[in-house]
């Protein structure tokens, strides 16, 4: 039996989306893959490496085209660098 109690107020949703992002004050847009979307934040690969603390700006389109993309500000607070990937949990700050 475990004993670890969940902290976050609001589960993450798995999802498969595309994302962009590009580093604040930057102009070059890299791609990722989400992996899951909470209300505070986000999980998502890509292959370049990224550094915590990072400030990025994001774009999270859907499969869908009903669903308008999704833009906000983010803080990265995790990278697990897995060789040819790189796992990047970030923060969501605010949501335009």
């Amino acid at each position: 039996m475990s004993n670890y109690a969940e902290k976050r107020n609001f589960q993450g949703m798995v999802i498969d989306s595309v994302l962009s992002f590009s580093f604040k004050g930057g102009s070059k847009s890299y791609d990722g893959n989400v992996i899951n979307l909470s209300s505070k934040g986000i999980f998502f690969t890509t292959t370049g490496i990224i550094k915590e603390g990072s400030d990025l700006s994001i774009v999270l389109t859907p499969s869908n085209s009903i669903t308008p993309p999704m833009v906000a500000d983010a803080v990265v607070t995790r990278v697990i660098d897995n060789e040819s990937m790189c796992e990047i949990a970030c923060t969501i700050e605010k949501i335009y």
